[in-house]
């Protein structure tokens, strides 16, 4: 945050991104939310996934549902990058789960379109995932279309159509470090499968996922 951030949430303080009826705090990791709103998000633990396409297994730090639900749309959708540290803290409880089992591992995130990147003004995903471990861009993003009215099988090749390797995918193929997933949502998990075939494309061994939340 910079002083202008601090300065504004001093002398206008926001609602809470959640409930939107309490006023937010006013600053530390759970900053942007009403203390009974922080504290469901602290009650959260990780939890399996268990999308259709099971490839890579997804650990999510909770379910796409109330106060989880509420801030990361607000995060993703109404640019309230105050959140990231709130969800961050988040996948990092995910992240500890799947981390022991995988030593060595490297953090990639799934990327916006380009088109959902000028429209938010910044990676969403990278953002929440800043300061985690090392975080390595290996994927980039082709224009997608709205999955509304899509069969499962439309959306399964949308989502394979969607990612594309980037330059960095190189290095870390050359180094023979695995790397785990990292995402906002996993529904059917076909986004997370189309990433993965990415990466192991390239040699990368892709044995798991995090997400925030699990729809």
């Amino acid at each position: 945050m910079n002083l202008i951030e601090d300065a504004r949430d001093l002398f206008l303080p926001a609602a809470c991104a959640s409930c939107r009826s309490a006023r937010a705090a006013g600053g530390g990791v759970w900053r942007g939310l009403c203390p009974d709103c922080a504290q469901e998000l602290r009650d959260l633990r990780p939890r399996l996934a268990t999308p259709h396409h099971a490839a890579p297994p997804a650990v999510a730090a909770g379910p796409y549902a109330g106060a989880l639900a509420e801030a990361l749309n607000e995060y993703k959708e109404r640019s309230r990058r105050e959140l990231a540290p709130a969800l961050g803290r988040l996948l990092a409880g995910a992240l500890a789960v799947v981390a022991p089992e995988v030593p060595g591992a490297v953090l990639v995130p799934v990327p916006p379109t380009a088109a959902a990147r000028r429209a938010r003004g910044f990676d969403h995903v990278a953002g929440m995932a800043a300061g985690l471990g090392d975080l390595r861009p290996c994927l980039r993003a082709r224009p997608r279309p709205d999955s509304v009215g899509l069969t499962p099988a439309q959306r399964e090749e949308a989502a394979r159509r969607s990612l594309r390797p980037a330059r960095a995918i190189r290095a870390l193929a050359a180094s023979g470090r695995p790397a785990i997933l990292v995402d906002d949502v996993v529904t059917t998990g076909a986004t997370l499968r189309a990433a993965a075939l990415v990466l192991r494309d390239a040699g990368i061994e892709v044995p798991a996922a995090v997400v925030v939340a699990a729809a």
